[in-house]
């Protein structure tokens, strides 16, 4: 008859929790979830956000930068350093790729940026985040009055 009990009383432990665990309005933690916002930003394919460079960093006008190669999600900011002979931007990387920038033009009128994400070869098991760091390149003199493009690509190592 012990037995019994338990056996039922477990069950309705068991009902009960899976019905909390069902409840539609119930989000994480049993916090019921907001109402949808009438308000809500749909996605656009407008330019991505663009924060500030990093402490030190010159922002570069918008005019001498061209950013357009970048998909939507890239923050869009592209800066100078020191004397001006290096360039940064943002790249974007996340679970287990790594970005880096490499230079591949520089001409008396115009410097190329590549962005590289890199993922290996290997499939693990890699985390869902993203992340945006800054990445610089070193130019042969100061950018001056030449103009910036910047493309993104992705590689397996």
């Amino acid at each position: 008859m012990r037995r019994l009990a338990t056996v039922v009383g477990a069950g309705a432990a068991l009902v009960l929790a899976l019905s909390a665990c069902a409840e539609p309005t119930a989000g994480f933690g049993g916090q019921p979830t907001p109402p949808p916002s009438s308000s809500a930003q749909q996605p656009t394919s407008e330019a991505g956000p663009e924060p500030e460079p990093p402490q030190g960093g010159k922002p570069l006008a918008k005019n001498k930068a061209d950013l357009s190669a970048l998909p939507a999600d890239f923050p869009k900011r592209v800066w100078t350093e020191g004397d001006g002979s290096v360039v940064g931007t943002f790249g974007k990387e996340g679970g287990c790729s790594k970005v880096r920038a490499d230079l591949t033009e520089q001409t008396d009128t115009a410097v190329k940026i590549t962005l590289v994400e890199t993922t290996p070869a290997n499939s693990e098991a890699c985390t869902m985040d993203l992340r945006f760091p800054p990445v610089t390149v070193k130019l042969a003199k100061p950018l001056g009055e030449r103009t910036v493009s910047v493309t993104a690509k992705q590689e397996t190592k």
